[in-house]
């Protein structure tokens, strides 16, 4: 009985993500190829299509997955928006069937892992980030694989299990540099002190052949650049948000020209013999100021010193003004629960559902003409999913301390969304909200299991007052 009414729901979602995707398409949101071209973290069209090894190596920039993922996609269907259309409407609806069922597991509501998966899939931020040539939906689907493993591990602590943990994490530090190896070696810590008694030697060696193959492209990029680091843009993240709103004038300072600009904006700041020893390497993409002809080819080797320059000028203004710096982490901070569709480069397709968002997201900047009028529209359009955010974590919080324990699914999630929230707090001022919507999955997994833990209070407190009036109607009787 109960597979038959998991395969309807199958069924409803598969129905309602084709119905949604077509009208998607009606109104002309659909996969643009342009950031293809276009993205500061893709190499040239050019290095995917015949050096994409070569130019994979030698990316000071960003880790590999991704641009590995291009280049085999345009290897094999060329500049093709629809092939990736294709394939990232795939990844949405995989996201939404294994939303459905981890609730399903994590619930004993019938009617809430089909309400919670079509939110998800209906929500604006979905149906936009799902047209956008970026790895936003791929994360989602790597944390969620991660949960679904986990959740199998400890049932059965199966090294096929355990590598459907592992797995998943590995790509997410190779494809996004927000999951830091430290993150890595965090969740490897906390499963080995969680099964310690069940799976202790299996987690020890597949965790050490997972910081083994990302700690390789770290010591990769160390031995080449001379950054321990899978990006070399870190300064720069942080330096974006140390200087908001701090106006400097000093030509004689780099923070003057702002972070991401042309690398010949800073070539006062560079030394001429700098690129000399990465020539003959992969002069395309890390000695050419552009790529594709016209966009700023941001993995130029002299981003390396340039972004050093910006880090050292970043950590000199907090010191010397840290108030000012904290004021940014709360304005990141708020930032990161404005609704997705306030990210710039998802608002010109967020305005072709402009009343369709207001309603869903309560995205207000839509009727924000000024700069300081977004802000304040930001910050009110925020405070709705701060709310809930809180109210959740309080009722699960107040759940772990009433049990004395937490599952292992949910310290990871827990885990993952603290560290998220951290890092896009302190280093950036512009996508904290679209980092929250890459683990928008894990959140809603958590507040599918607060619902269910108010739904049974309910029906408690109901089962005690029907138990109630049914012994003062038998001592009436009596």
């Amino acid at each position: 009985m109960k597979k038959n009414f998991r395969l309807n729901d199958f069924s409803i979602i598969i129905l309602i993500f084709v119905l949604s995707r077509l009208i998607m398409m009606f109104l002309n949101i659909r996969m643009s190829i342009r950031p293809l071209y276009s993205y500061w973290q893709y190499l040239d069209v050019e290095t995917l299509k015949h050096h994409l090894f070569a130019g994979v190596w030698f990316d000071h920039a960003q880790p590999p997955v991704f641009n590995l993922f291009l280049g085999l996609m345009v290897k094999c269907f060329g500049e093709s928006a629809l092939a990736f259309g294709v394939v990232f409407k795939i990844i949405s609806l995989l996201n939404g069937l294994l939303l459905y069922t981890l609730i399903q597991k994590f619930t004993r509501i019938s009617w809430l892992p089909l309400l919670i998966t079509i939110v998800y899939l209906l929500s604006p931020a979905t149906l936009i980030f799902e047209c956008e040539l970026f790895y936003t939906t791929f994360v989602s689907l790597l944390l969620l694989t991660t949960v679904y493993f986990i959740f199998r591990f400890h049932a059965n602590t199966s090294a096929a299990n355990l590598i459907g943990i592992l797995l998943p994490m590995v790509l997410l530090c190779l494809m996004r540099s927000v999951y830091h190896i430290l993150w890595l070696l965090l969740m490897i810590a906390v499963l080995l002190i969680y099964y310690r008694k069940t799976g202790f030697r299996k987690i020890v060696v597949t965790g050490l052949l997972g910081l083994l193959l990302v700690g390789t492209w770290y010591v990769k990029n160390k031995i080449i650049f001379g950054e321990l680091t899978l990006s070399s843009w870190m300064g720069m993240n942080l330096a974006r948000n140390v200087f908001h709103d701090q106006e400097v004038t000093d030509s004689s300072r780099i923070e003057a020209y702002g972070t991401f600009s042309r690398i010949s904006d800073y070539k006062k700041f560079i030394d001429p013999d700098y690129e000399k020893k990465y020539r003959g390497l992969n002069d395309r993409d890390l000695l050419q100021e552009f790529k594709n002809d016209s966009f700023m080819n941001e993995n130029n080797v002299n981003f390396i010193p340039v972004s050093g320059l910006f880090r050292k000028a970043g950590i000199a203004h907090i010191k010397a003004n840290p108030m000012a710096y904290l004021e940014n982490v709360v304005q990141s901070a708020i930032l990161f629960f404005a609704p997705a569709t306030t990210y710039p480069f998802a608002t010109v397709q967020a305005e072709k559902i402009k009343y369709y968002d207001v309603i869903y997201s309560f995205n207000l900047t839509h009727f924000a003409h000024t700069k300081q009028g977004r802000r304040v529209a930001l910050i009110l359009s925020a405070l709705p999913k701060l709310f809930i955010y809180l109210l959740v974590f309080r009722i699960m919080l107040r759940d772990g301390i009433r049990k004395k324990s937490v599952s292992s699914w949910n310290l990871f999630i827990l885990l993952t969304l603290f560290f998220v929230f951290g890092i896009s707090s302190l280093l950036e001022h512009y996508e904290n909200m679209r980092f929250r919507f890459e683990t928008e999955p894990l959140f809603l997994i958590l507040a599918a299991q607060a619902i269910n833990l108010i739904y049974n209070n309910v029906q408690f407190r109901k089962q005690m007052q029907t138990a109630g009036r049914f012994a003062d109607d038998e001592n009436k009787k009596l």
